[in-house]
């Protein structure tokens, strides 16, 4: 079996295969030709005789180089990412391990806002010697708030998870249906898309983990934004497509939203001109709340599991 991979990244460290994972792979995959490759033109030469490809990106049109080629993986949790024909024959593979990196910065986005962080570096930014009095009218409780979670997902549920031991209490919104999670508090529940009117009013933190399908499409528009209590946060960490950026960023100017924290965006990187860096109280991120140091490597242990599973044998010990 020929395995080509082609991991490479500009500018985030985590997002490139390493000389030692490269080696864990040859490691712990015997039997398997494994060919890391460090740049596009080093894949394409290599892929006339790859039968597996690990890559974050797949141009349809390299299918005709690629006759053996049966599958495709990917550490990306967005199926956004390949866009191949149905008769191309090749099965594709993806990331599933994002959700605990992801909801811890959710969490983290979820802390600062209503505990006055993000509030107390921007007035220290402006220097502002002692805010404490602007400060003391807006810090809020964690314990005892309301999440809805749009998209109860691996991800979506990851947030509640992390969530439920600070008191909160969690509703999670989702297309099918759905075993009780274990985890779940009594009050805690799963909910329909068609309850999301009904339960926008009682958010305090709104969590968007939405994939970028045609059916997110502009979910949260003006008139659901305006079902939103005042003092309510909304975070979108799924796909930007689900949010109406300009009817978000006049929400926070006119002060009818408490804040946001949005890692996506309809289009990425975000213009310099848009709306949203010029709205108060929203916390801008480039697309990386599942950047850490293990990302790549939490990927390999799912990825050499899943051959060792189609192949009919146990995961050896690393």
């Amino acid at each position: 079996m020929k395995l080509t991979v082609w991991l490479t990244h500009r500018s985030v460290p985590c997002w490139q295969l390493t000389p030692e994972q490269a080696a864990r792979l040859e490691r712990e995959l015997p039997g398997v030709a494994v060919t890391c490759c460090a740049d596009e033109a080093a894949f394409l030469a290599a892929l006339p005789a790859a039968e597996v490809a690990v890559v974050w990106r797949f141009d349809a049109a390299w299918l005709a180089r690629a006759p053996r080629l049966r599958r495709l993986a990917t550490p990306a949790a967005g199926r956004d990412y390949f866009q191949l024909p149905p008769t191309a024959g090749v099965a594709v593979s993806y990331g599933r391990f994002h959700g605990e990196l992801m909801a811890e910065t959710v969490l983290g986005m979820m802390l600062a806002g209503a505990r006055g962080i993000l509030e107390a570096q921007r007035r220290q930014l402006q220097g502002e010697a002692w805010p404490r009095a602007a400060l003391g009218g807006q810090m809020r409780p964690l314990r005892g708030s309301h999440l809805v979670v749009l998209g109860f997902g691996a991800i979506g549920q990851w947030v509640g998870r992390l969530a439920g031991p600070f008191g909160v209490r969690i509703t999670g919104i989702r297309r099918s249906a759905m075993p009780r999670p274990e985890w779940f508090a009594a009050e805690d529940r799963v909910a329909t898309p068609e309850q999301l009117d009904a339960l926008l009013p009682t958010a305090d933190h709104l969590v968007l983990t939405l994939p970028g399908d045609t059916g997110t499409d502009g979910l949260l528009d003006e008139r659901r934004l305006r079902l939103l209590p005042p003092r309510a946060r909304v975070y979108n960490v799924g796909r930007g497509n689900a949010i109406d950026e300009a009817a978000l960023a006049a929400a926070l100017r006119e002060g009818r939203l408490a804040g946001a924290g949005l890692d996506v965006f309809q289009t990425e990187p975000l213009a310099a001109d848009s709306p949203l860096r010029r709205a108060p109280n929203v916390l801008l991120m480039p697309h990386v709340s599942a950047v850490a140091p293990n990302y790549l490597d939490l990927f390999l242990d799912e990825f050499i599991a899943d051959w060792h599973a189609a192949s009919g044998r146990s995961h050896p010990p690393p």
